[in-house]
């Protein structure tokens, strides 16, 4: 089996596929890094997938957001070239957290809710774009940072305490797997878990979610329920932007052989996988 790992940020799966029991040969495709590994060098998408069919890249894993704006996905499906990747439209989970919010919504999954005027503090200040959150204690902090993102769409949200855990997905069209599950969860909490898992294999398959990509599910649980604080959408390095989410720890996963799980979702058979 040939691999191809697309982008910089590929540590994590060169760890997870070194770890498989099945025989490979893996490649990088980056152009900003230096490694002893096979490294493909591109300057378009299109010579990207050239040499991806000279060497007959039998699954590629897209790991550059950049790559899935300028329609990778459409590149190798149209040359039937197996990608793991989110695409553009679902890229835009983790790119307006208002439209992520929206659509939890809609599907009544669990999100902390948007205070249109804070009375109460702390509170979470953030900006649509996810580049911004903060936590807000006192008024005077509030209208400090109203003054300095004056020019930045931002909103607030309730503060919510509790357990966090960066959940680390992978949907193959119509079958959604979870790799690293909350370990010791109580009856409670294994019960809204299932349910929220539920709501959302129901969410991408109601919304024809055409993809086979891995995304992070970003968990807080709080209330005596989980609710879904924020999505990064295409890796499993989790804690998005540095905020107040924790990063996914790389070792849970190893416990998985994830290119027999990669071959699984090629053809769409993760409902199969215990």
């Amino acid at each position: 089996m040939n691999i191809l790992v697309i982008g910089s940020l590929y540590q994590n799966f060169v760890s997870l596929i070194k770890n498989s029991k099945k025989d490979f040969k893996l490649f990088l495709a980056s152009n900003d890094i230096s490694t002893d590994m096979p490294n493909i060098k591109y300057d378009s998408v299109n010579e990207l997938v050239q040499k991806a069919k000279i060497l007959q890249i039998d699954i590629a894993i897209n790991l550059d957001k950049n790559l899935i704006i300028e329609n990778i996905n459409e590149a190798f499906k149209s040359n039937r070239i197996n990608l793991i990747s989110v695409n553009k439209k679902w890229l835009n989970l983790e790119f307006s957290r208002l439209t992520a919010k929206k659509l939890m919504e809609y599907y009544s999954i669990n999100f902390p809710k948007v205070i249109s005027i804070p009375l109460s503090f702390p509170v979470i200040m953030k900006s649509d774009f996810p580049e911004l959150t903060l936590k807000i204690s006192s008024k005077e902090e509030l209208i400090n940072n109203l003054k300095q993102y004056e020019n930045t769409k931002t909103f607030f949200e309730e503060y919510l305490e509790g357990e966090r855990h960066s959940l680390v997905s992978l949907w193959d069209k119509k079958n959604l797997y979870l790799l690293n599950p909350p370990q010791n969860m109580t009856e409670v909490q294994k019960d809204r878990f299932d349910l929220m898992k539920t709501k959302l294999n129901f969410m991408l398959s109601d919304e024809n979610a055409d993809f086979t990509g891995f995304f992070t599910t970003n968990l807080i649980w709080a209330k005596n329920d989980w609710y879904v604080d924020e999505f990064e959408m295409g890796g499993v390095n989790g804690g998005v932007n540095g905020g107040v989410n924790e990063g996914v720890n790389i070792n849970t996963l190893l416990r998985q052989d994830i290119l027999y799980i990669l071959e699984s979702a090629t053809y769409q058979k993760l409902n199969e996988l215990e």
